[in-house]
């Protein structure tokens, strides 16, 4: 915004009945003939959006009374990016070969560690998982591809 060394100044005297009365710099503004009170600060926005600078507000009431104060000119909306379009979400996970009705699960492993030369593996968890998740992991060989229940001590 360009702020001139000597601001424009806005005259706006306000009758009895609240019609508007507007001048920039002595010139009469002939657009706002019928505007009222409830107008006057879209009034003020037209002039210093059209002049791009603040202008020296001075207003006058119809019972003597002066009010003055420096407008600025609107803030500009910013521009609306046009936003790509979303792509698709990538399909589910999808499998075949499972029994009508078979409950199928998803195991994440959160932790790994080789069995003893008993072929026993025991997995030590923050107690916070171990609650979260009880009945819901299980233990899977990645080799053997045994899978057998984790046993949490309760």
């Amino acid at each position: 915004m360009r702020i001139p060394v000597v601001l424009s100044v806005v005259h706006v005297a306000i009758d009895a009945d609240g019609v508007l009365e507007v001048d920039v710099d002595g010139v009469p503004r002939d657009s706002e003939q019928g505007k009222t009170r409830g107008d006057l600060r879209a009034v003020i926005d037209e002039i210093t959006s059209d002049l791009g600078a603040p202008v020296r507000v001075e207003v006058r009431e119809a019972d003597g009374s002066t009010f003055t104060d420096v407008a600025t000119p609107p803030t500009p909306a910013p521009a609306v990016v046009e936003q790509p379009p979303t792509p698709p979400p990538p399909p589910a996970l999808a499998g075949a070969g499972f029994q009508p009705g078979e409950e199928v699960a998803l195991a994440y492993v959160v932790v790994r560690q080789n069995a003893d030369t008993e072929g026993n593996a025991s997995l030590n968890l923050p107690p916070a998982l171990l609650a979260a998740t009880r009945g819901g992991l299980v233990l899977l060989g990645m080799t053997s591809r045994t899978v057998t229940p984790f046993e949490a001590p309760a």
